[in-house]
């Protein structure tokens, strides 16, 4: 008889997206991120005195972004933002079963650590661990205005609070999908009034000019700084503004954030 957490394995070997048929190198590519598309949010959910909001900005080649904002119940809204290593449909398949597993424990979770626990033991099946995933998991929530959270891995979140002063709460646990030991502990921050949450893979902060400078946090600090006074979305396309223009073009991994701002 399998056990529970052998059965959501299980499930999870067997995720499949829809559509999905191997092909040529360029079919497959325009394929992934075909599948890619479907697996961003659609739409971001809101709570009392917060404003959220989620942006992507492709690349050239298709990579493992993920991010997502869901319910978790009343008063409570869960924000994840990922990043799998490799490229192509390799990677967006294991963004997939990422998704799927998240989506799958999250509104049950009873903190972000036992979610990170379920979704690193789910994504440890036996020959899935080809690929593994960095990932930040927090719990917004509106009663007493903390973010709850855990980072498996991945860049440190930014916070710039409304008196100016920019912190990195921080979290230093392993990544997912490597060991299934690994164990996660509940970090927490107090969120006030005018402060803004960043929440970004690499793909920002090591974005590159032609003299191979990394845009990095202090650009991201500077960005966030000069978005005073503008909303969660108006804020995070200036940031990809910004991040497009210091590469002279087109980034060549994906960029993927979201940001928060207390009212």
């Amino acid at each position: 008889m399998q056990t529970g957490a052998e059965a959501r394995r299980g499930g999870l070997r067997g995720f499949r997206l829809p559509g999905l048929v191997r092909r040529g190198r360029g079919a497959e590519e325009e394929q992934a991120r075909a599948i890619q598309s479907r697996l961003l949010p659609g739409s971001t959910p809101q709570l009392d005195g917060f404003d959220i909001a989620c942006a992507w900005q492709p690349s050239a080649e298709v990579s493992g972004d993920y991010v997502d904002v869901f319910d978790i119940g009343p008063g409570r809204v869960g924000v994840c933002i990922a990043d799998v290593s490799g490229k192509g449909l390799d990677a967006v398949m294991m963004t997939g079963r990422l998704q799927a597993a998240v989506r799958e424990f999250g509104p049950n979770a009873g903190s972000p650590a036992e979610l990170c626990t379920q979704v690193n033991q789910a994504l440890c099946g036996p020959g899935m661990q080809t690929r593994y995933a960095t990932m930040f998991f927090g719990v917004l929530e509106r009663g007493d205005r903390r973010l709850r959270y855990e980072s498996a891995g991945h860049c440190l979140p930014l916070l710039v609070r409304g008196n100016g002063g920019v912190e990195f709460p921080a979290s230093f646990s392993g990544v997912i999908g490597i060991f299934s030991h690994w164990l996660y502990q509940n970090q927490e921050v107090e969120l006030r009034s005018g402060d803004c949450l960043v929440l970004v893979t690499d793909g920002i902060l090591a974005a590159e000019n032609r003299r191979r400078e990394e845009f990095g946090y202090q650009r991201l600090i500077a960005t966030v700084e000069s978005a005073r006074g503008l909303g969660a979305a108006e804020t995070s396309q200036k940031i990809l503004a910004a991040v497009t223009k210091f590469r002279g073009g087109k980034l060549q991994d994906e960029a993927s954030l979201i940001v928060v701002r207390v009212g």
